[in-house]
C-alpha cells in the first residue's frame, strides 16, 4: 500500500482518539500458526493488529476455515492473508472473488489484474520502477545483479522498464553466496551491484563484496527495501517505500505496512462498504511515493524521494570510499603505472623509456579490446615522468609523492638500471608496496630475490647474457680468448657469472689475470698510465676480446689497441656493453682507429619481435608509430601482458589481487608467449628464463654510418644451439673464422696473415697423389693377370663360424666408416661418428692435435707397420718358418702373421697410405718458394728442407714396399687358412684395391679446396662401385656380399646428406634425422631381403670346442706350392 505522509498522521490521531470500531476484517493464518514465509513470524503480526482493536473487529480465522468464517461473518469487509505463497494466495484471491470481499495481501510475487485484491505494501511492479528511476538517474547501465528465487521474474521486470545491461546472478540456498562472490562476481568486473534479496541474503552478499574489496572508490551498490534492512556500508543506496526510511527488519516493515493501510482506509471513509473500501485501495495503488536513503558515516540520510517514477534528490550522494562521484557503470578498471617518462632531473630527456612504452600502450590497447585475458575489466597506466635515465634522490621522493595514489596494482620501472635501483629504495621510503616488473633492467643484482622480494623482469640480466657469451665463443668454434672488466661493481658482478661460464665451457683465457681488470672511468690521459696492461692482452695473442667496459672508456680502449700496433681483423670483440656496438661510430679526431679494429663487433642481447606475435606486434608498432621501435619496445609489451596474465589468473580464481604480496607471487608463476618469445621466470631468483637470445653484429654501410643488424640466434637449450641468419663477414672480407690467436705460437712460428694457399705445392702434391694412384693401378691389373685371375667356389654348406669369418665380417663394418672418413666432411652433422671414422682411417688431425711433433710420432708408428708387414709377408711367401722350424722367432712371426696380416694388409691399406701422403701436404706457405711452403699436419716443418725430405724418401720407400705386397697378399691370407670358410673374389680385392687408393687421392686434393665437387665426384664413384659390387658378388657366401652392398649404399647415403649440409650450412639437426631415418630404412629392408633370399651358411656351436680352438692355433694347415703363377693348395 502505498501512503503518504499525512495520511500516517491522520492514522495516528485516530487510534489515539479511540473512534468507535467499524471495520471487521478477517485473518487468514495457517493452521499450525508456524511460519508461512522464511522473512516474517505470523503470530508477531497477528499481534501487531491488536493495537487497531479499538475500531477493528479482528476474526482469526486459519487458512482451511476460510469458507467457514466468510459465512460466519457476512459483514466482514477485508480479509487480510497472511500467507506468502503464490498458490495459496491465488487460492484465496478465488475465494474472496465469489464472496466479494476485499483479499488484502502482505507482499506478493504476483502482478494483480484481480479488482478484489491488494496489497499492504507497494506492488513489485511499482518498486521495480522507483528502484529503475535512480538507476536511470545514475545512469547505471551495467553491473551484476543479486536477485533469488522469489524475485526471479525481477530480471524481466526490470528490462521492461529500463534497458540495461546488468548481469543477475540467482542466489541458491545450497550455494555459497561467499563462493558466488570470489569466483564469479570478481570476474565480472563490474563496478556497481544491485541487490534484491532476502536480508540475510544481502547481508552475506554485502560481507562478500566488501571482503573481496569491491566497494572501495570508484563503486556503487544500490538495494531495495528489504535488502537493505541490515546495510550499514557507507555509500550505499537504499530504495524504501515512503515513511519506512528507517525500518530495519522485514516484520517491522509488514506491521507498519499493515497498520498505515488499515489506518488509511479508516482515514479516508465513514462507512467502510466494500465499495468504498476498493475504490480507496486503487487510488492508494497508482500513487505510490518512494524515499531514496543513503548510508552516510553508518546513518540513515534520506536524500531523495521518488514519486511518478522520478527522482528528486534531496541531498548529497556518497558512495562507497567516501566519494561524491557517481560510479560509472563501465569496465572495472585495474590501475597499473610505469616510468617511463622521458625527463631526468637536471639533465637532457632521454626518450629510450618513452619508445619502449609504446610496447605497453598497445598491450594496454590490444588487453581492453578483448584478447582473452581479463575480459570484463579495463587496464589502465599512468606514466610517471620522475627521471628516465637519470637518478636524483630528492627529486624522485618529490615526484612520486606527488601522484602516491596513482601506483595501483603493479608497477614498470624506469628504463636504466641504475635509476631503478634508486627508485625501488625511494619505494619503501614512500612506504608503498606493488610489484615491480623490469623491462629493460639488466642490473644483476635485482636477480636476488631476499634483496628485491617484489622485483620481477621479462627482459634479461646482464648477469646470464654476458656468461652466455662463453657459450657463443665456444660454438662459434673458438677456444682462446682474453677478457678485460672495469674495476667497479658493474663489471665485477658480471665477472662473477662469466668466468665460472668459461671455465665450464672449456675455454682458455690466455692473458694473465693480472690483465683483467682495470680502473673504471678513465679518460684517454688516464688510460696511458695502464699501457703495460693493455700491451700484456697484446702479447697474449688472443684475437677474440669479450670486453665489459662501458662507454666512453670502452672507445679510448679501442684507440689504445690501435696506438699499440693491432689493425683490422687482429680484434674481435665481444662486448657485454649494449650501446657499445654504435657508440664506435661517433664522429670524432679518432673515429678511424676505433672502426679499425671496432668492426666486427659482437653482442648478445634478449630475441625481440619472435614468432607470429613479435612480428605482428612490430608491424602494429609501425603502422602507429610510423618508425622502426628499439628492441626495448618488444618486453615493454610483454610485461603489460605479465600483469595482465597475473590479474587473469587471480580474477578467474577469486584470488585477492589488490594484495600486492600476492600477486608478486602469481606474476613469478606465469608462462606465455610474448613478443619475446616465451616468458617465464626462474624459480629460485628474479631473473627471465631466456630461451633465445639475439647475436647481434656491427658493420658500416655505404654511407659511412654504423649499423647493427641480427646475424643469428643462440638457443641455448635448445638442441641446435646456434642458427645463423646473415653470413658473418669477417675483417678480412670472407666468411671464413679466424683463428683464436693472431699468431698462434702454440702452432705456428708465424702470423696467420702470413699464410696463403702455395699453388706450386698444390700442384706438386696433385702430381705426387697421381703418381702413386698410377702406379697402384697398374701394378694391380698386373698381380690379377699374373696370379689372381682365378674364381671362387660359392658356400652351398652349413660351416662352423671361425675366427676368420669373423675377421672378414668385421672388415665390412670398419670399411663402412673408412669410406665415410674419405667422403664429404660430416663433422657438421655427427662429431662424434666423424671423430669415429678419422680414427679408423687414420685422418687424426680432428682427433688429436698433430703438433709439436705429434704428427710424426703417428708417422713412426706408420712406418714401424710397414716395416712389420713386409717381414711377415717374408715369412709367409719364403715360408721361413718351414725352412727354420727350429727356430722358434719364425714359427711365432708366422702364427702371427694369421692375425695380423687381414689388418696390416686389408684394413689399414686406407691409413698407411693416407699418412705416407700426408707428408706430401705442403700446399701452403709464407713465400712464393718450395722450401717457404709449410707442412699442413705441423706448421713447424717447412717442406723440402732437410729432415722433411728424408721424410719424404721414406714415405715413397713406404709406399713402394707397402702397395705392392697388401694388393698381392690380400687374396693369398684367405688361401692360406683352412679354417676360412668366407673368400671374397680376388677380382673383387683387386678392384677394391683401384677404389680406396682412388678414394685416399681425392680425399688428399680435391676435397682440400673444392668440397663440394669432392663430394659429388665421391659419390658418383661410390655409385659405380657399388653397381659393380651388388653384380659380381664379392664373396662366396650371399650373405656377406648382400650386406658388403647394402655398407656401399649407407655410405653413398651419408655422402649425400653430408654435401647437402656442406650446400645449405644450416638445419643439421634436421638432416641428421633424415640420415638415420635413411640408415634405418636400408638396415630394415636390407634384413628382410636377406631373410628371404640369403639363409645362413654358418653356425656357432652353444658351447666352445677347446681342442678345436687348440688345432687352430698349433696346427693349421698351409698350401706349398706355387704351379704355373697361380695358388694350389695342398
Amino acid at each position: 500500500m502505498c501512503l503518504h505522509q499525512s495520511f500516517w498522521n491522520l492514522a495516528l490521531l485516530c487510534i489515539i482518539s479511540g473512534l468507535s470500531a467499524s471495520l471487521e476484517i478477517i485473518v487468514a493464518y495457517s493452521h499450525d500458526r508456524d511460519l508461512i514465509s522464511d522473512a516474517y513470524n505470523e503470530t508477531s503480526i497477528l499481534q501487531a493488529t491488536q493495537s487497531l482493536t479499538s475500531f477493528v473487529d479482528w476474526h482469526p480465522c486459519s487458512i482451511p476455515d476460510l469458507s467457514l468464517c466468510l459465512s460466519n461473518f457476512p459483514n466482514s469487509s477485508i480479509l487480510l492473508d497472511l500467507s506468502s505463497e503464490l498458490d495459496i494466495q491465488n487460492s484465496i484471491s478465488q475465494l474472496c472473488r465469489s464472496y466479494m470481499i476485499i483479499h488484502l495481501v502482505l507482499q506478493s510475487s504476483m502482478k494483480f489484474d484481480d479488482e478484489w485484491t491488494f496489497s499492504v505494501t507497494s506492488t513489485k511492479e511499482k518498486q521495480v520502477q522507483a528502484f529503475t528511476s535512480v538507476l536511470k538517474y545514475l545512469n547505471w547501465t551495467q553491473g551484476v545483479g543479486f536477485i533469488n528465487k522469489k524475485n526471479y521474474d525481477i530480471k524481466e521486470i526490470i528490462t521492461s522498464y529500463y534497458s540495461s545491461e546488468f548481469n543477475f546472478l540467482t542466489v541458491e540456498s545450497e550455494t555459497s553466496i561467499e563462493e558466488l562472490v570470489y569466483k564469479v562476481v570478481v570476474r565480472q568486473g563490474a563496478t556497481v551491484y544491485s541487490i534484491l534479496t532476502s536480508a540475510t541474503e544481502s547481508l552475506e552478499i554485502q560481507n562478500g563484496l566488501k571482503n573481496s574489496k569491491l566497494l572501495t572508490a570508484g563503486n556503487g551498490i544500490i538495494l531495495d527495501q528489504e535488502s537493505g534492512y541490515q546495510c550499514n556500508i557507507d555509500g550505499s543506496l537504499i530504495v524504501t517505500e515512503f515513511g519506512q526510511e528507517l525500518v530495519v527488519s522485514v516484520e517491522e516493515f509488514m506491521k507498519n505496512s499493515i497498520i498505515n493501510t488499515i489506518s488509511y482506509i479508516l482515514s479516508q471513509n465513514s462507512k467502510e462498504t466494500r465499495q468504498e473500501i476498493r475504490s480507496i485501495l486503487k487510488n492508494s495503488q497508482n500513487n505510490c511515493r518512494f524515499s531514496l536513503v543513503n548510508i552516510q558515516k553508518g546513518e540513515r540520510i534520506i536524500v531523495g524521494s521518488i514519486l511518478n517514477n522520478s527522482l528528486i534528490l534531496e541531498g548529497n550522494l556518497t558512495f562507497p570510499g567516501s566519494s561524491a562521484t557517481i560510479p560509472k557503470s563501465t569496465k572495472k578498471i585495474l590501475n597499473v603505472s610505469m616510468s617511463a617518462g622521458p625527463s631526468n632531473p637536471n639533465a637532457l630527456p632521454a626518450l629510450s623509456g618513452v619508445i619502449g612504452a609504446w610496447g605497453t600502450y598497445l598491450a594496454m590497447n590490444e588487453i581492453n579490446e578483448g584478447h582473452g585475458l581479463i575480459p570484463n575489466f579495463q587496464l589502465a597506466f599512468f606514466n610517471f615522468d620522475c627521471g628516465s635515465t637519470v637518478y636524483n634522490a630528492k627529486f624522485a621522493y618529490t615526484c612520486y609523492k606527488n601522484d602516491i595514489d596513482k601506483f595501483g596494482l603493479a608497477h614498470i620501472p624506469p628504463f636504466s638500471s641504475s635509476v631503478t635501483l634508486g627508485v625501488i629504495k625511494t619505494f619503501k621510503q614512500l612506504n608503498v608496496a606493488f610489484p615491480v616488473v623490469g623491462c629493460s633492467n639488466t642490473e644483476p643484482s635485482l636477480n636476488v630475490t631476499k634483496d628485491y622480494p617484489m622485483f620481477t623482469r621479462v627482459w634479461f640480466s646482464a648477469s646470464y647474457g654476458t656468461s652466455l657469451l662463453s657459450v657463443l665463443v665456444k660454438v662459434m668454434g673458438w677456444q682462446k680468448i682474453s677478457i678485460l672488466y672495469q674495476n667497479d661493481s658493474w663489471a665485477i658482478s658480471k665477472s662473477w657469472y662469466l668466468n665460472p661460464a668459461i671455465e665450464k665451457q672449456g675455454l682458455e683465457i690466455v692473458n694473465p689475470e693480472s690483465s683483467w681488470y682495470i680502473p673504471a672511468n678513465l679518460d684517454r690521459e688516464g688510460l696511458k698510465n695502464y699501457t703495460s696492461l693493455i700491451q700484456t692482452i697484446i702479447d697474449s695473442q688472443a684475437r677474440l676480446l669479450i670486453l665489459t667496459v662501458q662507454y666512453p672508456m670502452c672507445n679510448f680502449l679501442l684507440e689504445m689497441f690501435y696506438d699499440l700496433g693491432l689493425r683490422k681483423g687482429d680484434l674481435i670483440i665481444f662486448a657485454t656493453y649494449l650501446d657499445m656496438l654504435t657508440y664506435i661510430g661517433n664522429n670524432d679526431t679518432y673515429t678511424y682507429k676505433r672502426l679499425e679494429l671496432g668492426i666486427p663487433m659482437f653482442r648478445l642481447i634478449l630475441s625481440s619481435w619472435v614468432g607470429e606475435i613479435g612480428q605482428r606486434t612490430k608491424q602494429r608498432v609501425i603502422e602507429i608509430h610510423k618508425e622502426n621501435p628499439l628492441v626495448y619496445t618488444c618486453p615493454y609489451y610483454d610485461g603489460a601482458y605479465q600483469m595482465a596474465h597475473a590479474l587473469d589468473y587471480m580474477i578467474n580464481r577469486g584470488q585477492d589481487y589488490t594484495d600486492p604480496y600476492k600477486l608478486e607471487a602469481v606474476i613469478r608463476i606465469q608462462k606465455f608467449v610474448g613478443c619475446t618469445g616465451t616468458i617465464a621466470t626462474e624459480p629460485d631468483n628474479n631473473d627471465r628464463i631466456a630461451e633465445s637470445y639475439d647475436i647481434e653484429g656491427n658493420g658500416i654501410d655505404s654511407t659511412g654510418s654504423i649499423y647493427t643488424e641480427v646475424i643469428g640466434q643462440l638457443k641455448p637449450f635448445s638442441l641446435q644451439i646456434l642458427t645463423i641468419e646473415n653470413p658473418i663477414v669477417y675483417p678480412d672480407g670472407t666468411n671464413v673464422k679466424p683463428s683464436d690467436l693472431r699468431n698462434q705460437n702454440s702452432k705456428c712460428p708465424f702470423p696467420d696473415k702470413k699464410i696463403k694457399t702455395f699453388e706450386k705445392g698444390r700442384g706438386l702434391l696433385f702430381g705426387i697423389c697421381f703418381f702413386v694412384a698410377l702406379i697402384t693401378i697398374f701394378i694391380t691389373v698386373f698381380i690379377w693377370k699374373k696370379w689372381w685371375n682365378i674364381s671362387i667356389e660359392q658356400l652351398k654348406q652349413k660351416e662352423e663360424i671361425s675366427v676368420q669369418d669373423t675377421i672378414v665380417g668385421v672388415s665390412i663394418i670398419v670399411e663402412f666408416f673408412q669410406y665415410a672418413s674419405m667422403g664429404p666432411d660430416i663433422s657438421l652433422l655427427s662429431s662424434i661418428f666423424a671423430k669415429f671414422s678419422d680414427a679408423l682411417s687414420l685422418d687424426l688431425d680432428d682427433i688429436i692435435k698433430l703438433e709439436n711433433g705429434v704428427f710424426w710420432i703417428v708417422v713412426d708408428i706408420t712406418f714401424g707397420g710397414i716395416v712389420l708387414w713386409g717381414v711377415l709377408c717374408a715369412v709367409v711367401l719364403l715360408r721361413l718358418d718351414e725352412k727354420w722350424r727350429v727356430i722358434s722367432v719364425f714359427r711365432f712371426l708366422s702364427w702371427l702373421a694369421d692375425y695380423l696380416m687381414p689388418i696390416l694388409g686389408n684394413l689399414c691399406f686406407i691409413p698407411f697410405i693416407s699418412i705416407c701422403l700426408d707428408i706430401f701436404l705442403c700446399d701452403q706457405s709464407i713465400g712464393d718458394n718450395f722450401t717457404e711452403s709449410f707442412l699442413a699436419r705441423d706448421c713447424y716443418y717447412f717442406c723440402w728442407k732437410s729432415e722433411h725430405l728424408v721424410y719424404a724418401i721414406l714415405s715413397f720407400l713406404a709406399l713402394f714396399l707397402y702397395v705392392p705386397l697388401a694388393i698381392f697378399c690380400r687374396p693369398l691370407w684367405q688361401e692360406l687358412q683352412s679354417m676360412l670358410h668366407v673368400k671374397a673374389s680376388p677380382v673383387y680385392l683387386m678392384v677394391k684395391t683401384i677404389f680406396q687408393i682412388t678414394l685416399i687421392v681425392m680425399n688428399k686434393t680435391i676435397k682440400r679446396s673444392q668440397d663440394i665437387a669432392h663430394g659429388c665426384i665421391f659419390l658418383v664413384a661410390l655409385i659405380i662401385y657399388t653397381i659393380f659390387t651388388f653384380k659380381f658378388k664379392p664373396y662366396n657366401y650371399g650373405r656377406f656380399s648382400w650386406w658388403q652392398g647394402l655398407i656401399l649404399i649407407g655410405v653413398a647415403w651419408l655422402a649425400f646428406i653430408s654435401t647437402i649440409s656442406i650446400l645449405i650450412k644450416h638445419d643439421f639437426a634436421a638432416l641428421l634425422v633424415v640420415l638415420i631415418l635413411g640408415w634405418f630404412s636400408i638396415g630394415m629392408v636390407g634384413l628382410y631381403i636377406q631373410k628371404k633370399k640369403y639363409p645362413s651358411f654358418l653356425y656357432r656351436k652353444s658351447a666352445k670346442d677347446t681342442s678345436t680352438l687348440f688345432k687352430f692355433a698349433f696346427n693349421f694347415r698351409k698350401t706349398t706350392a706355387f704351379s704355373k703363377g697361380k695358388i694350389v693348395p695342398d
